[in-house]
């Protein structure tokens, strides 16, 4: 990954966060979803609250600036937590692809 570089979901590398990774977290009211984002963007991530594919819950989709080299063994049960906290429930998270190469076709 490079510095400046823009993903399609709009994340823009820096030098010491490369690249990035997106959790998924769902949440029955809206009032929720708004409490749980609130605390992920005061540890630094951007967040996006909307109405989710079943168009019941509501999705926070939480982007976590990431260096590349993350254990993410710690992050799944806080993110479990957090959800857990407001009613929700971690539907896991996603990380971009170095190379075309890395897709599966």
């Amino acid at each position: 990954m490079q510095k400046g570089k823009i993903f399609e979901n709009g994340y823009i590398a820096s030098e010491e966060f490369p690249e990035y990774i997106e959790h998924f977290l769902y949440f029955p009211r809206s009032s929720d979803a708004e409490m749980a984002a609130e605390q992920l963007r005061a540890r630094g991530w951007s967040t996006k609250v909307d109405l989710g594919a079943d168009d019941r819950d509501w999705l926070v989709l939480a982007t976590q600036p990431a260096r590349g080299d993350e254990d993410l063994e710690d992050v799944f049960p806080e993110m479990e937590d957090l959800a857990a906290k407001f009613n929700g429930f971690y539907d896991g998270y996603e990380r971009p692809a170095d190379s075309p190469d890395d897709f599966i076709q």
